[in-house]
């Protein structure tokens, strides 16, 4: 086989990411692209709920001291707890009546999020996580972004507090890559900790999603209003490291947002919604659907081609790149770190889309992590 194969792939998969580097470097290190002012909205803060008595205590109390008037703040938990965890709510909403719990059997997340949504009373709805803690300032800086009239959906920026440095990787460039988004247009992966919309746009939510945020994200930038990343608006969220450990829910998360962009295909190359459907979305189409795949063959032509070479070489160079990825989940690759986290995350998109075809539904139902729990206990 001709060298010239893997070569002209190479570059098929560095052009669309040299474009976005240009981006990056252009907007990365922005704030907030909102036109910004003084603004009070009336928020709704949404909390799904399962088996969290460990954490929910601590949730609460990081919400009830975030900055910002307390009679503009309502606190809808939807909740399908077995265990003490509507015990403790209740307790707290004895001090606080601004909460109004929602108990119902335990179905898909999706599905107890409509039912959370449909509840909510005030002009902004924001769903959070109960394994997320919140900086004081952030329902002031959401609020003076929703000020802008074009804005429908804000996210915000994830700080990692444990010694996760695949996903501090991750995270770091994933942000940069939301700020240039939001600067030419829209952004359009959200994150669970903090996604925020206008009650108004809020459309039903597939039963079946498994990026529900991303998806909100998406039905409010085709109602015509953008979807943006503030990075000033800071949240706080555990990570793992391992590999294996990485993959249930990095890889359930890549399946979600690859099912989410082939449901909304109509938005590609679609000129009705701007730099949007001319370029994010195409981009983000490229870089979690084809780019994995892309990747996989050209790791696959260079290993032949090694092989045709030398059996000792190709050998070599498989069990480096075991090393490779070995060092990366133990945090132990330094300065090459956020190659392994572009790896990583080429692998749960890879996996994820492999899952869409051949796996079986989950139902959209979550599991608790204790170990990461463990680490909000610890974090101030």
């Amino acid at each position: 086989m001709t060298p010239l194969i893997p070569i002209a792939v190479f570059i098929l998969i560095v052009i669309p990411y040299t474009i976005y580097i240009g981006l990056i470097l252009k907007y990365g290190n922005r704030g907030s692209p909102a036109r910004k002012n003084d603004y009070r909205a009336t928020v709704s803060m949404i909390i799904p709920t399962y088996n969290e008595e460990m954490l929910i205590a601590k949730k609460l109390d990081n919400i009830f001291k975030l900055d910002y008037p307390p009679e503009l703040i309502e606190v809808v938990i939807i909740d399908s707890s077995t265990d003490r965890t509507p015990e403790i709510i209740k307790e707290y909403r004895k001090r606080y009546p601004c909460i109004n719990l929602i108990r119902e059997k335990r179905q898909g997340l999706a599905t107890a999020l409509n039912t959370a949504y449909a509840a909510a009373k005030n002009e902004i709805v924001i769903k959070t996580d109960c394994d997320s803690m919140l900086e004081k300032d952030v329902l002031k800086k959401v609020a003076s972004d929703f000020a802008d009239p074009a804005i429908g959906g804000v996210t915000g920026k994830q700080v990692v507090i444990n010694e996760s440095e695949v996903e501090v990787g991750y995270r770091s460039l994933q942000s940069k890559v939301q700020i240039a988004e939001s600067w030419i247009d829209s952004t359009i992966i959200f994150h669970g900790p903090f996604s925020a919309y206008r009650k108004s746009l809020i459309a039903p939510i597939d039963p079946d999603s498994i990026a529900d945020d991303s998806e909100l994200a998406i039905k409010v930038r085709k109602q015509g209003y953008r979807t943006i990343i503030d990075p000033g608006i800071i949240f706080y969220e555990a990570s793992q490291s391992a590999f294996f450990k990485r993959r249930m829910q990095k890889d359930r998360r890549g399946k979600g947002l690859i099912r989410l962009l082939l449901q909304h295909r109509d938005v590609l190359f679609n000129g009705k919604y701007g730099s949007y459907g001319r370029l994010v979305f195409p981009m983000n189409y490229f870089m979690m659907i084809i780019s994995p795949y892309m990747i996989l063959l050209l790791l696959s032509l260079i290993f032949y081609l090694l092989f045709q070479y030398s059996l000792i070489i190709s050998a070599s160079a498989a069990v480096l790149l075991v090393i490779f990825i070995y060092l990366g989940q133990a945090n132990r690759l330094y300065m090459l770190e956020p190659a392994y986290s572009f790896l990583d995350t080429q692998i749960s998109l890879l996996a994820g889309g492999l899952s869409l075809v051949f796996g079986k539904d989950s139902g959209g139902t979550w599991e608790v992590d204790q170990e990461l729990r463990g680490a909000y206990l610890k974090h101030d």
